[in-house]
């Protein structure tokens, strides 16, 4: 069903804004009308003394339930406060309204702070719902759904493929990487790096051993690995005050950073791209050892994997189209 009937004019007004800029959101009748509402609130909530709230929010549907969501520690119905009331409690880190389309109203409380983007992806995975989110840092409002995170830049709309819709659609171009370190990869590029607007370059040789690779000037670290999500921090702590490429073993894990890149002449021939020198270098290297993957952050925001010398993917765009146009 096409639900329009259910929607207030500023949801089919912000509904139509995601269509200009090219989005469309996977929910219909009265999901989508939640979905939009919550949203078009976290971009402008009611100011109080000139101040501008944070705010999140959880859009359940009728077949999911915030319950298997690991962290939750609390719901507390509100079906008998006032809408406008019951937002003003939801705070977007450990406090989230709550909403379902047969009316029913939650606060939901999580037993530590998930405003970061790596636990609301989590939470989205574990339970399938929608969330909606007003950030604590530059407040930024944006939309987690199964695929994507949806953001408002202040002027349009963007989508960001998540780490499960890229592990699917790439998995298939990579059968040297196992899929738990290719997984891994993606989760720490895309949910802990670009957020975090760190720039790096993380580096699987796969089968060719230390050729190519400066490990001399290298630093080694602690047997950290890809595949084990509470090593992120530390990850995401070292590559901050690292340049240089991070090198990942075949099972995922980090075994040097601040290590150079070297290329051949034919490579540095064949390769050509008008991207920064992390571009410049993975793809480099990444043609001379074609087996390898290197999956390449910009410090503003991009995550782009190659392999056999050019970008298999970028997730800043359509992920079909980059995939179909690199095979």
């Amino acid at each position: 069903m096409d639900g329009a009937a259910e929607l207030s004019r500023p949801a089919r007004r912000l509904r139509s804004e995601l269509a200009d800029d090219g989005i469309v959101i996977d929910a219909d009748g009265p999901l989508l009308a939640l979905v939009l509402d919550e949203l078009g609130y976290a971009r402008r909530p009611t100011q109080f003394e000139r101040r501008t709230p944070l705010y999140g929010s959880m859009i359940v549907p009728e077949d999911r339930s915030l319950v298997t969501a690991g962290e939750l520690v609390d719901l507390i119905p509100v079906d008998e406060q006032p809408l406008a009331i019951a937002r003003r409690f939801a705070d977007g880190r450990s406090a989230y309204l709550a909403l379902k389309p047969d009316g029913t109203r939650n606060l939901a409380f999580f037993r530590r702070s998930v405003q970061y983007e790596a636990d609301l992806v989590e939470i989205q995975a574990d339970t399938g719902v929608f969330i909606v989110q007003r950030t604590p840092v530059m407040e930024v409002t944006r939309l987690f759904t199964a695929t994507s995170t949806i953001e408002w830049s202040g002027y349009q709309w963007s989508s960001r493929p998540n780490a499960r819709a890229q592990h699917a659609l790439l998995q298939p171009f990579l059968p040297e990487i196992a899929p738990s370190v290719l997984g891994g990869l993606l989760e720490l590029a895309l949910h802990w790096l670009s957020p975090g607007r760190v720039g790096a370059t993380l580096v699987v040789p796969v089968s060719h051993g230390g050729s190519g690779l400066d490990i001399e000037n290298g630093i080694a670290v602690p047997p950290l690995s890809v595949k084990i999500r509470h090593h992120y921090p530390a990850l995401f702590a070292s590559l901050m005050q690292t340049d240089l490429a991070t090198i990942v073993d075949a099972a995922g894990t980090v075994h040097h950073i601040g290590v150079g890149l070297n290329s051949s002449a034919e490579a540095d021939a064949a390769v050509g791209t008008t991207r920064g020198m992390r571009h410049r270098s993975a793809a480099r290297y990444t043609y001379d050892h074609p087996e390898s993957v290197a999956v390449v952050v910009s410090e503003d925001g991009p995550v782009t994997v190659f392999h056999r010398g050019r970008p298999l993917s970028e997730c800043a765009a359509s992920l079909a189209l980059a995939v179909t146009a690199a095979s």
